[in-house]
């Protein structure tokens, strides 16, 4: 990657943290002291990942190197416009949704289907961990003080004093984006067809579009909302909410030190299936002693040890491809790797809108989790195999 390029982008996501974390932890708080619908929750963020999917094979579908830059800037257009409508609408966002969350579905595939090509064409299976351990470290960095400012500014201020901090963002991120240099992607024509043919020969690229599934289907699913839903409900505090996510962002920077330091030692990760048994523990005790501090222990696990499981897992996605038969299939990965994601997303947010919908108690949203939970030892069972598989490869 070009080095100037790769500041730029490491600034951007450092920014970009800052707005993400609103729309990840508290616009869905904010939604919900509006109507007070968990349901509503959680049924507008699967329309959202929905048209993500679309609008991902559609720019995938089409971008070149004239394009891809043009696209990747856009993104940043598209979040202003977001900001606008939360400043300009209010309380009134709840009834224009849908529309918003689409929007927004917009704003992260323009963002992401560049970033994602960027970073497969240029880095190898070597630097591809400790690149995206970095750029995780950096991204963590934004987290550390953004929860707890924000949750303080909407506290004292009001959310709309938080949208006129989030839009400054935003312009400040159009200005970094200025210095960013043309992108390199392989410019031919879409191949699924053929993609799908010659992967055949390569189990190792069907077991970590599995590891994604599931990936989706646990920790990067409909918990991903549901769990600043579910503190917030603990702590009725958006400043506290905030507290406690600044924390949770320093445990994750510690976690993934600790595996650059794995990384560079160059040795066999056998860690995967034990760490993700933990959480699903965790997750257990939570449904059978539900009380803070189990929530707190469940969280703890989640940014430490789930923490690396991510990490880990977006690190082997990418390197699966850097065979040199494959390496210029990169969208027809991207597309493929995103339709097994989505589908593990879709049945993720379903299953959970049936179970509150149907059989709502008490503690059906810790229920949720645990039930997620156990899907994250079976995606840490794909990546464990997706790595020895590469590590023979090598």
């Amino acid at each position: 990657m070009n080095e100037e390029n790769n500041k730029t982008i490491s600034l951007i996501v450092f920014f970009r943290k800052f707005i993400s974390v609103f729309f990840t932890i508290f616009l869905n708080i904010y939604v919900l002291s509006i109507v007070n619908d968990v349901g509503l929750v959680i049924k507008y963020n699967l329309v959202g990942i929905i048209f993500e999917f679309i609008f991902s094979f559609l720019i995938l579908r089409f971008i070149n190197n004239k394009t891809a830059k043009i696209i990747y800037n856009s993104s940043f257009i598209e979040l202003i416009i977001c900001i606008i409508l939360l400043l300009t609408l209010k309380e009134n966002i709840y009834k224009y949704i849908y529309l918003f969350r689409i929007l927004y579905a917009l704003e992260k595939v323009s963002y992401a289907a560049p970033y994602e090509m960027i970073i497969m064409g240029s880095n190898n299976k070597k630097t591809m961990s400790n690149f995206l351990a970095n750029v995780n470290i950096v991204s963590s960095l934004g987290t550390i003080l953004t929860p707890i400012f924000s949750g303080f500014i909407i506290e004292s201020f009001s959310y709309n004093m938080l949208f006129v901090i989030l839009g400054i963002e935003a312009l400040i991120i159009i200005i970094i984006s200025l210095r960013l240099k043309d992108f390199y992607i392989v410019d031919r024509k879409l191949d699924l067809k053929g993609f799908y043919h010659k992967i055949k020969k390569y189990p190792h690229i069907k077991d970590i579009y599995k590891c994604m599934f599931f990936r989706r289907v646990s920790s990067q699913g409909v918990i991903t909302d549901l769990l600043p839903v579910i503190l917030f409900l603990r702590l009725n505090s958006e400043l506290s909410v905030g507290a406690y996510n600044t924390l949770f962002a320093i445990l994750s920077i510690f976690a993934l030190s600790l595996l650059k330091i794995v990384n560079k030692q160059n040795k066999s990760k056998k860690f995967y299936i034990p760490i993700s048994i933990l959480i699903f523990i965790a997750s257990v005790i939570l449904v059978y002693y539900p009380s803070f501090i189990t929530l707190m222990l469940y969280y703890i696990f989640m940014n430490t040890l789930g923490t690396v499981i991510e990490s880990e897992s977006c690190s082997i996605v990418y390197a699966s491809i850097d065979i040199k038969e494959l390496k210029e299939y990169n969208r027809e990965h991207d597309i493929f790797f995103n339709i097994y994601m989505l589908i593990g997303q879709v049945i993720s947010y379903s299953v959970a809108y049936i179970l509150y919908t149907y059989f709502y108690n008490v503690n059906i949203l810790s229920i949720i989790v645990s039930i997620s939970m156990f899907f994250l030892i079976v995606s840490a069972y794909y990546l464990q195999k997706t790595e020895k598989y590469l590590e023979r490869i090598k």
